[in-house]
């Protein structure tokens, strides 16, 4: 029995309260702890703290660390092996994904509502394009990260290319195609279709859609060397963000191993996916994580000056939705291009291979 359902610690100095909630932070998005561990390990430092007679960070450490070390002695290697490169477990990216296109379809019916008015005039083309754009919000932030991360590759290259043609789809449909009113609806009935993919988002459990998206096949163990093998390569490329390269060369180590061994895969190295987490265990997993950001970010810092230069080479200060924009957009740039250096800063001192095909041990 853990105590999550305890009483909090009351924290004496305001930097042990800092110290806890950086703590809880980095435990809870990096390493999706079991229900109630974060307020074990809590419970257990505030009263090593008190004995002590000092602050918690001169006991135990800087939080992120100490984060780090409690996943790895308290957390197990089954679950953890589970977890993709952004710290996240199956099926929350898919939900996660509903909950941000809920917000983008409120935020987007506010918009219209300021710029357009309370009633709005739509025909079939703005009520397809806009059916599509919460197709390709959700497939880009949850169906084709769940994807990649369960190391369903051919899906996922799939899904991209069919998100390229939504994008497309909706673009033509947005400029192209003659509008004809078919109906008037109110701005803020897209606050309805926003609360309905939220609340979504929130009720289902993120085992279930870990489960559509992983698939019976990849669900179960591979049986024969070949199949782990291959389970390995894609696990490392698709649910750890390695280079093909990298990950081809651990397989092929892997498979060397075997030969001058003799034995089978399941026996020398254990689960393929819990294999696959010791060895992308390494110092490349911080370059690795920001590479996977880079180009979602490049492509957000890009559309937003695109946007910026569209206010400023067409401004008209009459308009509220013109000083929404010209307070929002400042904020999204710094945002968005903050982010970016953070991603540059951490590729350059990271190191520049994945370290790992130094094939780890068993």
């Amino acid at each position: 029995m853990t105590r999550g359902t305890e009483q909090r610690p009351v924290w004496t100095h305001e930097d042990d309260e800092r110290w806890a909630a950086q703590f809880e932070l980095a435990l809870v998005y990096r390493h999706n702890p079991p229900d109630g561990l974060a307020d074990e390990v809590l419970a257990e430092v505030h009263e090593i703290a008190a004995e002590a007679g000092r602050p918690i960070r001169e006991v135990v450490g800087e939080p992120n660390a100490y984060a780090d070390t409690v996943a790895a002695e308290r957390i197990s290697e089954t679950r953890r092996s589970a977890d993709g490169l952004d710290g996240l477990a199956a099926g929350d990216r898919f939900t996660g994904g509903l909950v941000l296109a809920g917000g983008q379809a409120v935020l987007f019916g506010i918009a219209l509502w300021v710029g357009k008015g309370f009633w709005l005039t739509a025909g079939w083309p703005e009520l397809t394009g806009g059916a599509l754009l919460a197709v390709v919000s959700v497939a880009v932030s949850g169906v084709m990260p769940e994807l990649r991360a369960a190391a369903r590759l051919r899906a996922w290259r799939i899904a991209r290319a069919a998100v390229c043609a939504l994008v497309v789809t909706t673009a033509v449909l947005f400029t192209s195609v003659p509008s004809r009113s078919l109906v008037e609806v109110p701005a803020p009935a897209l606050f309805g279709v926003g609360a309905l993919l939220a609340f979504a988002g929130f009720r289902l459990p993120g085992e279930r859609a870990g489960r559509w998206f992983l698939g019976r096949r990849a669900a179960a163990e591979p049986v024969g060397d070949d199949a782990w093998l291959a389970r390995l390569e894609t696990l490392l490329r698709g649910r750890h963000g390695y280079r093909p390269a990298a990950a081809a060369r651990c397989r092929e180590e892997a498979r060397d191993h075997l030969r001058a061994s003799g034995g089978d895969a399941a026996e020398e190295f254990g689960p393929v996916e819990v294999y696959a987490m010791r060895l992308a265990d390494n110092p490349g997993r911080t370059s690795r994580s920001a590479r996977a950001k880079l180009i979602p970010v490049a492509a957000m810092c890009a559309l937003t000056v695109w946007c910026g230069y569209g206010l400023l080479t067409d401004p008209e200060p009459r308009s509220v939705w013109f000083w929404v924009k010209a307070v929002a957009l400042p904020l999204a740039i710094w945002t968005w291009g903050s982010t970016l250096l953070e991603i540059r800063s951490a590729l350059r001192h990271g190191t520049r291979e994945d370290t790992v095909e130094r094939h780890g041990s068993k």
